[in-house]
């Protein structure tokens, strides 16, 4: 595999494919393998390239991943845009791939020409501080159905898979946290390879679950950027995370959305089909 330094790391990519470049960025508990069912269809049209973000498979880490964070990801990714004098590129991202992905176009306008965003997870446009009650009852007072899903999420997935990952009970925090992304039982559905992928950045996710958290989102520069955006949804995805995307499209001034059936946060890995034929006909259309 292709490798290239940057900011005191070492990124792997995989790349296939001529012409204008598109780009996918991975999530938390996962790698430029996570891709797999993308790389080849989208290479008929564009040259793709999949990286794997700083501490996951198979970069060898340098620290300790205290610093793993949205803003060192999205530096990370300008700076891999740069290196590979890619110009304007096309952004794909799922999950935190995504949110990486849309503060890399808010800060770096000029690096990217289009996004496809699977479920940021921008927490902050529900709440600044999960653990405040005040605004916690604030938001079921606002949104009920949100607000459950939201601390659904929180009280039964995030916060004991954190607890299981600190004391190194890796597959138990993997579980715990993957179902409360795909659903309840879904954990038992993913192929073993994909499991398997998700087991080789146990550590990443620790390092994310127990960084500092994500920053505040920057809506008056979001509402500035002229970039296209695609929101990709799972039908079937947690409420809070379909009412984030909701949000989302009514900051970003050129943004539309379509829902990928049969599948959950995990759009591009449950429903390859719909999923590569949606965000084709959208890359086609702006490039």
């Amino acid at each position: 595999m292709p490798t290239i330094s940057i900011n005191g790391s070492s990124f792997e990519y995989v790349e296939k494919g001529s012409g204008l470049p598109l780009l996918f960025v991975h999530g938390g508990i996962s790698d430029y393998r996570i891709w797999e069912k993308q790389v080849e269809p989208f290479a008929q049209q564009f040259r793709v390239i999949a990286y794997s973000r700083r501490y996951h498979y198979p970069n060898p880490w340098q620290g300790d991943g205290s610093d793993y964070s949205i803003s060192l990801h999205s530096r990370d990714l300008a700076d891999f845009i740069k290196a590979l004098n890619l110009e304007k590129v096309n952004l794909a991202g799922n999950s935190y791939g995504a949110f990486t992905s849309l503060m890399t176009a808010i800060n770096n306008p000029e690096l990217v020409k289009t996004l496809v965003l699977n479920e940021p997870p921008v927490l902050p446009l529900l709440v600044s501080n999960p653990d405040n009650p005040v605004q916690i009852l604030s938001l079921f007072m606002r949104d009920f159905s949100t607000a459950k899903s939201f601390m659904n999420f929180g009280l039964n997935h995030m916060k004991p898979a954190s607890k299981a990952l600190k004391n190194n009970e890796m597959e138990k925090g993997v579980r715990l946290f993957a179902e409360g992304a795909l659903g309840n039982g879904k954990y038992e559905e993913i192929p073993d390879e994909v499991k398997a992928i998700f087991m080789d950045n146990a550590a990443a996710l620790k390092a994310e679950l127990l960084g500092p958290g994500f920053p505040q989102f920057p809506e008056d520069k979001a509402k500035l950027l002229a970039t296209p955006a695609l929101f990709v949804y799972g039908e079937s995805s947690p409420k809070f995370l379909c009412t984030i995307s909701d949000l989302l499209l009514k900051i970003l001034p050129h943004s539309e959305k379509v829902i990928i059936p049969g599948a959950s946060h995990l759009t591009h890995g449950q429903n390859p089909n719909a999923y590569n034929s949606k965000v084709l006909e959208f890359l086609l259309k702006h490039n």
